[in-house]
């Protein structure tokens, strides 16, 4: 039952996300699951890189209470943020296929929806609370679809446009809502603050929608100029 939760949740977001932005773009659904394998590779690497990062830092970081700040935004942010950028501009960056703003979306959201399943598996494994799980289904793996998609919009302009801004948002947005909102889950101060990434949430769910309706215009007025 706690696997058919937390599986289906990614699955319906990734069935949605796809049916949503697919409209405009080309991308047949074989291109989407080799995202989501490659989402999966991603998490091995964060899972490797963030056994690491605390077994040599575990112990500093625990240390005073205000360090939760550098492990949010390095140690979780900076870690599982750039191990899913690095397939855009390591290998789908030269996908012929790539020539649409929603492209880079379908692309992010394929990774984080492969990250998701990983992710899911093993928070599983350490934690077999239903209700937890059926929390984190509304919470955290959202969450990484909507830095997905401001991640491949992002680097879809990047792409496209040839901006090298567009390069450092793609990473650094993602990267800092991401920390944002691990702080505020993390952080040992008051359960006050906790309530801060129910507000970052809401506000990258705001900023994703923004971002996807102007993909999706913006692909239609490339289309028509052709």
């Amino acid at each position: 039952m706690i696997y058919l939760v937390s599986f289906s949740s990614v699955i319906v977001y990734s069935v949605l996300i796809y049916w949503l932005v697919h409209r405009t773009s080309d991308e047949r659904p074989s291109s989407f699951l080799i995202c989501v394998l490659m989402g999966a590779a991603s998490a091995g690497v964060a899972l490797i890189l963030e056994y690491l990062w605390n077994y040599f830092l575990g112990n500093f970081i625990a240390s005073h209470r205000s360090l939760i700040f550098f492990e949010s935004f390095v140690g979780v942010g900076l870690i599982e943020e750039s191990a899913k950028w690095a397939w855009l501009a390591l290998v789908i960056y030269r996908w012929v296929s790539f020539n649409r703003y929603s492209d880079g979306i379908l692309y992010a959201c394929g990774i984080a929806a492969g990250f998701n399943l990983v992710e899911g598996f093993l928070y599983i494994t350490t934690d077999d609370d239903l209700q937890n799980i059926f929390i984190r289904s509304f919470t955290a793996v959202p969450v990484h679809f909507l830095f997905g998609i401001l991640m491949g919009f992002f680097w879809a302009r990047y792409r496209l446009e040839h901006q090298s801004v567009f390069f450092w948002i793609s990473l650094l947005l993602p990267l800092l809502i991401h920390g944002l909102y691990d702080f505020f889950i993390l952080q040992q101060y008051t359960e006050l603050l906790m309530g801060g990434s129910l507000l970052v949430f809401i506000g990258c769910l705001s900023l994703s929608i923004w971002v996807c309706r102007n993909a999706i215009r913006a692909d239609r007025l490339r289309e028509s100029r052709i």
